[in-house]
């Protein structure tokens, strides 16, 4: 009988294959999900989120009951983190929500342009602490419960259960953080008004956030860290504005990662069509391309081959709408045509919260061939 160290070895060897653009003995399953757990089990989302610990272990409960599964890429919820990393009004299950609803985020563009003169003078960091602290009070709370986690514990759970805790870390892009906080239209018009104040601002922002990046490697060991870019995704800016003001920052904070000898998971949602080949100017064999159905994922994939890796790209509304026949027979064409070398299969995105649970486990079976 296979032991779940056994199992943990495998799993991790085909993702590092895939990852590094090898041909695996199967195209591996990355499973992205938060809520949908907990609905499973049965579980209102306001117990879910009692104790970030117990929810990773609802995690670890569900996860066997839906298949054989290679890692997993939210090892418990992040909304605790969310208000501060977009400066936003999350409004929770059993605080401002009833106790089973989905959880919701209000953005609420507080920055003013005098703010960015704030982060060239004092720096990104005491910026934000002090911006938190006056304006979005609870987001700054709501982070302090999320960083009193024992994630190497959880790491160190997932691991000892078989599966490889895919991203433990997550991280923001600037211009994203910016965009929220600002307010997008109110961004793309400083970008013509004031553009080398704001490029200077993003250059301030991406320097800060590789430093905590690196200290939350460095403690962590994580096999990947989660880049999340979506409001910086090329359909969003002409290519002027693009190649300025997000593409640098992108590959800088990539490169950065990637040289502390980690994977880089770019979760970027949006469509990213137009500049997909600059991405081959990042590091080989080191990151995966994970698109939410928004890219044609058959160009990413087209374009990057050889490159970097393509991981997705199972629409969530097939996962709630669909028949496990369709999800099936889409997880299967998926393989065929994008695998077996360079490929992970994994839902666009996340799993939503409704998400048929025979729909899920229909995506599982299709990578096992089952």
């Amino acid at each position: 009988m296979t032991t779940n160290q056994e199992l943990y070895r495998e799993r991790q060897h085909r993702l590092d294959t895939a990852i590094a653009l090898g041909t695996p003995d199967r195209v591996p399953i990355i499973l992205t999900g938060d809520s949908f757990f907990a609905r499973h089990l049965g579980i209102p989302l306001a117990d879910y989120l009692k104790d970030l610990y117990e929810s990773s272990q609802i995690h670890l409960r569900s996860i066997p009951q839906l298949g054989e599964i290679d890692g997993a890429q939210y090892l418990n919820p992040c909304v605790y983190s969310l208000g501060q990393g977009v400066y936003a009004n999350v409004k929770l299950p059993g605080r401002e929500l009833p106790p089973d609803a989905q959880w919701q985020i209000e953005e609420v563009n507080l920055m003013t342009a005098d703010d960015y003169d704030t982060i060239l003078t004092k720096g990104f960091i005491q910026f934000h602490q002090e911006f938190l602290a006056k304006n979005l009070p609870a987001a700054l709370s709501d982070m302090e419960f999320h960083m009193k986690t024992d994630f190497p514990r959880i790491i160190a759970d997932y691991k000892q259960a078989g599966y490889v805790p895919f991203t433990p870390i997550i991280c923001g892009v600037p211009f994203d953080m910016l965009s929220s906080n600002r307010g997008m239209s109110n961004l793309v018009k400083d970008l013509y008004r004031i553009p080398d104040k704001v490029a200077s601002v993003i250059d301030i922002m991406t320097t800060d956030l590789i430093e905590i990046l690196r200290a939350q490697i460095r403690y962590m060991n994580p096999y990947a860290v989660f880049i999340g870019a979506t409001r910086c995704a090329s359909e969003f800016l002409s290519p002027k504005l693009w190649e300025k003001f997000a593409l640098p920052h992108l590959k800088r904070i990539v490169e950065a990662v990637a040289g502390e000898g980690c994977n880089v998971l770019m979760h970027f949602d949006s469509n990213w069509d137009r500049g997909l080949e600059y991405f081959r100017e990042f590091p080989k064999g080191k990151c995966v391309f994970a698109s939410d159905h928004s890219t044609d994922i058959y160009k990413a994939r087209k374009v990057l081959d050889g490159h970097m890796c393509v991981m997705g790209d199972v629409p969530a509304a097939l996962l709630k709408l669909g028949t496990p026949d369709e999800v099936y027979q889409y997880c299967n064409k998926l393989i065929k045509d994008l695998g077996p070398s360079g490929f992970i299969l994994a839902v666009g995105c996340c799993l939503p919260l409704d998400a048929k649970v025979e729909n899920v486990k229909a995506m599982i079976a299709a990578a096992n061939g089952k």
